[in-house]
């Protein structure tokens, strides 16, 4: 193929006119930098590529992290695992490798394989916008009822990740994004709760509720909730 036959297929000659048009008429101060980014707002944007790692939580103890590449951007997430995740008799699986040779058993290598591999394969080419579709491609991987096949921890990671990339995509903020996707038009911050007291696992002590907790409710603005629960703690740490 020439190099006119491969400027013609691709219309390379008229995009590259067009930015350069606009750049005229936009008088941009650097029009190499405006031609690039108007050449990137005509490109698909769409996922290229996943991949995922596992690495050591703060208490050293195997995740999933995960990297998810669009052609505008990489894109990366961390799926939390501590003692109360996914472990409740309706939960989905945290998927563990098992093997007590590494890491106790707690190694994530099968996640990581079923992320590069399964996942990635069925994602390739989406809209990371398409927040729905993306959970419901990745939901639909795995038939089991708990998700013990994928494990939660796999689709987690990847949907946090293009989370991400969907809010890069529309150049806001993730929350906003969040917001976005749940049908909220009003954004408001939301009321702090405070853990007084730990129990259970997570404590030395024998009470049988993992947290008890309070929400300053009637605080008018998001400091004054700061500083109620702030107060309250304090006051009862000294009341011991």
């Amino acid at each position: 193929m020439s190099v006119q036959d491969y400027l013609d297929n691709h219309l390379l000659s008229r995009k590259i006119e067009d930015a350069v048009n606009a750049a005229v008429r936009a008088k941009a101060p650097d029009p190499v930098l405006f031609i690039s980014n108007h050449m990137k707002k005509g490109v698909p944007y769409v996922i290229t590529k996943i991949r995922a790692r596992q690495i050591l939580d703060s208490r050293g103890i195997p995740t999933v992290e995960v990297d998810l590449h669009t052609n505008k951007g990489m894109f990366r997430a961390a799926v939390p695992s501590g003692p109360s995740t996914f472990t409740g008799v309706h939960d989905v699986v945290d998927l563990r490798d098992g093997d007590k040779r590494k890491y106790l058993g707690k190694g994530v290598s099968g996640v990581i394989k079923n992320i590069n591999e399964k996942i990635s394969e069925a994602l390739i080419g989406m809209d990371p916008t398409l927040q729905t579709q993306i959970d419901q491609a990745i939901v639909d991987l795995d038939k089991t009822e708990h998700k013990g096949e994928l494990g939660a921890n796999a689709m987690l990671a990847v949907s946090i990740a293009a989370c991400k990339a969907g809010a890069a995509e529309k150049e806001v903020s993730l929350y906003k994004h969040v917001a976005d996707l749940s049908g909220q038009t009003n954004l408001v911050l939301p009321i702090p709760a405070f853990t007084l007291i730990s129990g259970g696992k997570h404590a030395g002590n024998n009470l049988a509720i993992q947290e008890i907790m309070i929400v300053p409710i009637g605080a008018v603005t998001f400091e004054e909730a700061m500083q109620i629960g702030s107060e309250t703690y304090h006051h009862l740490k000294l009341d011991r």
